[in-house]
């Protein structure tokens, strides 16, 4: 179709040799060369290739610094680093700021209180102290020779033992505390042979009281002996004085 309108456009248009010779007054004049005739349009041509892609332009000009933004959320907690090298030790500090003072303490002072007495001389009278006149140890003068007792000067525990010789007769002998008998020992005599009877006792005493030893029962149980081979004893000591806590 497009053929066949070209054919047609072609042979109407006018010869070169007519559009000289019918030229003259009041004729048409020919169309300017390369003008294009509006009745009738061309065929559109293809589209064009893209172009090459232009260079970079200048860098812009930097904007204005933006306000400061929200914190970000706390990220997890990392792994323990390593262990570093140990500095170089310091300086000396200046001395502290002194403690306070600590509560009173037990006191320093050594408390004694002790006796070691022995009997000189054959015990014949029951129910009284028996006398111990042989002085073994007696520094603090805490047992009285002429009474037979020992004299409580420092309250606490003390220790009291005795060991007797036994002859001739039965010995029946008790440990006396104010007066109230604590410790009971028998011994029966063998005819013709020396036997030994002993006693011990741990005793609690307050400032005062007194200690001794004394024959109980009657006349027939005095069988306490001595003499320059045969010894009977009486010893005490303390222990462990009371605290004082005033």
């Amino acid at each position: 179709m497009l053929v066949l309108r070209a054919v047609l456009l072609l042979l109407a248009l006018p010869s070169h040799a007519e559009e000289t010779t019918s030229a003259g007054p009041g004729a048409l004049l020919p169309l300017p060369k390369g003008a294009c005739a509006g009745w009738l349009a061309g065929i559109p041509g293809h589209p064009g290739h893209n172009g090459i892609p232009g260079r970079d332009g200048r860098d812009g000009t930097p904007g204005e610094k933006g306000e400061k933004g929200d914190a970000g959320l706390i990220g997890p907690k990392g792994d323990s680093g390593e262990t570093g090298v140990t500095g170089v030790e310091g300086p000396r500090g200046f001395p502290g700021i002194p403690g306070r003072k600590g509560e009173r303490g037990e006191s320093a002072y050594v408390y004694r209180s002790a006796f070691s007495v022995g009997l000189e001389a054959h015990v014949t009278v029951p129910n009284v102290p028996i006398r111990f006149t042989k002085i073994f140890y007696n520094q603090q003068n805490h047992y009285d020779g002429t009474t037979g007792k020992f004299h409580c000067n420092i309250p606490g525990l003390y220790y009291f033992s005795y060991h007797i010789t036994v002859y001739l007769k039965d010995v029946k002998v008790s440990l006396f505390r104010k007066d109230k008998a604590e410790l009971f020992t028998y011994d029966q005599y063998q005819e013709k042979n020396v036997d030994q009877a002993s006693g011990s006792v741990l005793l609690h005493l307050a400032v005062g009281d007194q200690v001794w030893l004394q024959v109980y029962g009657d006349g027939n149980h005095t069988g306490l002996y001595a003499d320059n081979v045969n010894d009977s004893t009486f010893t005490g000591f303390l222990l462990y004085h009371d605290i004082d806590l005033s």
